[in-house]
């Protein structure tokens, strides 16, 4: 009951089944004047596709749509999403869910039917590992659904001189500043917004937290971090960036051009968008306004925002990694692997705390069981490699900002993915699908 009171930006593709209702709701504001569809089944009107930023020119930041009082919009369909690879985007595009482009700045507005004013607002980032996602997936049903995994390259010399690193972040700061100034002519109230987000949205709410020494500039009054937080993938230099966007411009015929980030902004986004998901990783990165610091920096030294939290996170979802069989194996993966970067004497430490006994690793509570498939020390290294990259970041997020605030919530996912028996234990996306 209490859902059917808020105003949710984003939405879940059962829109694209039901037939658009005659009586068409209709918004104005200072932004345009939106045509939507209305819910009858659920009694919302939604609204979709609203672009908050103009096409952005490739790898530069973006900017607030003008306002456009008296110009009408389609607000009956989803808008294009951003280009990406991977097994979230792809079966939506193949089942026509969604389009890819780079004109894909939009959000999804979903609201309780009729006229509605001073209704709380929850702001949805869907996750899928910065590298894909949609807007119209099925697996995600909430009020503002936001579109901002934009392409964007490697964080390397070219893009850091520029100041054009972490576009997608900050594609994501327009849409709240869209948000904030219009929300209102959709009945929300623009100082009860939460953001919130799933994996990799949550780590981009946890960036929003700490973005700007905690400057939230009052854009958002609370937030929801589920699997993810303010520490999370490793925050890497230009150096270890600089090989991926060399691969990228050399595989484009731009490696040997004078100006080849100027070269790659011309390149066909068919041919430059599958060369960045070739096994390349893509994650935030410092650069001294946006993410100014380490996140574990910030929340140690109270330079983040000040507001109410829910973080948590499932049982068995650490990011552990498979053929691990031996000491020597757990060791390297804890000092080579992008997400837990430990050095040797800190990993030989961590392989003492924890036993090679399968009765107490991960997935939890099925005793003995193993799966050697997976690795011989599956489980030990499972156990690992959930405290080291999520429980640990969870409850220094908690930990941190309860000093500031008595509104923190902490919680564990403790119940299997619904009507499957194909996961092992209480793994990431559990909460969601």
């Amino acid at each position: 009951m209490f859902l059917q009171r808020l105003l949710i930006l984003a939405f879940a593709t059962s829109v694209c089944s039901l037939p658009a209702e005659p009586a068409e709701p209709v918004v104005r504001s200072r932004a345009g004047i939106y045509h939507g569809r209305h819910l009858s089944n659920f009694n919302q009107d939604a609204f979709l596709g609203i672009k908050f930023a103009p096409e952005p020119v490739r790898f530069t930041p973006s900017v607030l749509n003008h306002d456009s009082p008296k110009t009408h919009f389609n607000a009956s369909n989803y808008g294009t999403n951003c280009y990406g690879i991977g097994s979230d985007t792809n079966p939506l595009v193949s089942r026509g869910f969604t389009t890819l482009g780079e004109d894909c700045l939009n959000l999804n507005n979903v609201k309780p039917a009729g006229e509605t004013k001073g209704l709380p607002v929850l702001l949805w980032i869907y996750g899928g590992a910065w590298t894909q996602g949609a807007t119209s997936d099925p697996s995600h049903w909430s009020l503002h659904k936001l579109s901002f995994g934009r392409f964007w390259l490697p964080l390397q010399q070219e893009i850091a001189e520029s100041h054009n690193e972490n576009l997608g972040l900050r594609d994501q700061r327009v849409a709240l500043k869209w948000i904030n100034r219009h929300i209102s002519s959709f009945g929300g109230d623009p100082d009860k917004l939460t953001i919130w987000g799933e994996s990799a949205g949550a780590y981009s709410v946890g960036d929003h937290i700490n973005a700007y020494n905690g400057n939230n500039e009052g854009l958002f009054r609370a937030a929801i971090l589920e699997s993810g937080g303010s520490v999370g993938p490793p925050l890497n230099s230009t150096a270890w960036y600089q090989p991926m966007y060399d691969k990228i411009a050399a595989a484009t015929g731009c490696g040997n051009r004078t100006d080849s980030l100027a070269c790659l902004r011309e390149v066909q986004i068919e041919t430059i968008g599958p060369l960045a998901y070739q096994g390349l990783e893509w994650f935030h990165a410092l650069d001294g306004t946006f993410i100014p610091r380490y996140g574990q920096e910030s929340l140690v030294t109270g330079r983040l925002a000040k507001i109410p939290i829910i973080v948590g996170t499932n049982t068995d979802e650490g990011f552990g990694v498979n053929g691990v069989n031996t000491d020597s194996d757990a060791i390297w993966q804890l000092t080579h692997s992008k997400r837990c970067v430990l050095t040797e004497p800190e990993a030989q430490e961590v392989l003492k705390r924890y036993p090679d006994d399968p009765v107490v690793g991960s997935p939890y509570g099925w005793g003995n069981r193993t799966w050697p498939e997976y690795g011989l020390q599956f489980k030990r290294f499972q156990s690992m490699a959930t405290d080291i990259t999520i429980f640990a970041p969870r409850r220094l997020l908690a930990q941190q900002i309860s000093k500031f605030k008595s509104n923190v919530y902490s919680y564990r996912w403790d119940a299997p993915k619904y009507n499957t028996t194909a996961s092992i234990g209480i793994n990431h996306f559990s909460e969601v699908k």
